[in-house]
């Protein structure tokens, strides 16, 4: 193979010491053709369940979801205000007809809490993934484990 071709220079980019089993660099193609294979197994998992397709469906989306989750896991209070200013790359009203459209199909709820009791305007402070969100994103990432897992078992046994 000639010096500089498109795939050393591929090969040379990728850093195969952090993988949990060996890929030559002979194999690497056949490793990313199966990965890739995998990783479009994992995202047709998302289509089954309508809420993750839905958060899925837009980088937008699924940008302001991971936040919504995360403030959720933190147990943190968050509202549309502040999602826009941790994605100063959208506008404002971006984020807000997004999280308006996931409260009005449901994937999000606006979780009342007793530290916001004494707040009289009616805007949305504390806003969270619903349950059923919740339980369909981690089982979503249950899923993708256990098929890259199975993978990299095969691989090891090879």
């Amino acid at each position: 193979m000639p010096h500089n071709t498109r795939e050393e220079k591929i090969v040379n980019a990728i850093n195969l010491k952090k993988l949990p089993f060996r890929v030559s660099d002979k194999d690497v193609f056949s490793f990313t053709k199966e990965l890739s294979l995998n990783l479009k197994k994992i995202f047709t998992l998302s289509k089954q369940k309508e809420s993750i397709n839905w958060c899925f469906s837009t980088q937008k989306k699924l940008k302001v979801f991971l936040i919504i989750f995360d403030a959720n896991e933190n147990t943190k209070s968050i509202y549309k205000e502040e999602v826009a200013k941790k994605l100063p790359e959208y506008s404002y009203k971006t984020i807000a007809t997004i999280i308006d459209e996931g409260l009005t199909r449901g994937y999000f709820v606006n979780l009342k809490s007793s530290d916001l009791s004494k707040i009289q305007d009616k805007k949305i402070h504390n806003i969270r993934p619903s349950e059923e969100l919740v339980a369909d994103f981690i089982n979503w990432n249950i899923d993708a484990i256990c098929i890259l897992k199975n993978y990299f078992d095969l691989k090891k046994k090879i």
